[in-house]
């Protein structure tokens, strides 16, 4: 092959224009290469765009199951909290009958300890009497000694009774017996 008009034409390319050329192609690789990686930095600040969006979209979704979650317990507990309300309910309408059972119950035991007062007046006053009646007469008959003894013994175990009563029933006690004994 001829070499002689490649030289030709090189021989007549200034230093400076191979120079300017070299300039220009090393500012076109250069902006190249600028691009590049300018392009580089943009696909990878979207690449952690895209990735940072999927995290959110998959924490945005798993908050929406646990809100969903959260809202299924939520009609639980206030299912829940209308059973207790209903149950606070009868708890309140037994309390006003609970507290008209004790009004009761205390009405009951003032009677009754008003009855026990006046069985203990009530048995007293026949044990005086049957002791008096006996002492005055200066005897007792079998049957009133055995009644005067079961009085008096309810008397002290039952009501707790020892007064003058008991000095009573002892003098009675001493007075001579009369009738038969019954069995």
């Amino acid at each position: 092959m001829d070499t002689k008009p490649v030289w030709d034409l090189l021989s007549g390319i200034t230093i400076g224009k191979v120079i300017a050329w070299v300039f220009v192609i090393g500012a076109i690789v250069s902006a190249l290469c600028a691009g590049t990686i300018k392009l580089y930095k943009v696909f990878t600040k979207y690449k952690e765009l895209k990735d940072k969006e999927e995290r959110q979209t998959k924490t945005v979704e798993s908050h929406e199951a646990a809100l969903r979650e959260n809202g299924e317990t939520l009609k639980e507990i206030s299912k829940r909290l209308g059973a207790i309300e209903e149950a606070m309910k009868v708890i309140e309408s037994h309390e006003g009958m609970l507290k008209e059972y004790r009004a009761s119950l205390d009405a009951i035991s003032k009677s009754l300890e008003e009855q026990k007062d006046v069985n203990l007046k009530q048995i007293r006053h026949t044990i005086v009497h049957t002791c008096e009646d006996a002492l005055e007469r200066g005897e007792i008959s079998i049957n009133k000694l055995r009644s005067l003894e079961e009085m008096y013994q309810e008397y002290t175990d039952v009501f707790h009774g020892n007064s003058y009563v008991t000095t009573l029933v002892k003098r009675t006690r001493q007075l001579p017996i009369i009738g038969k004994t019954e069995e």
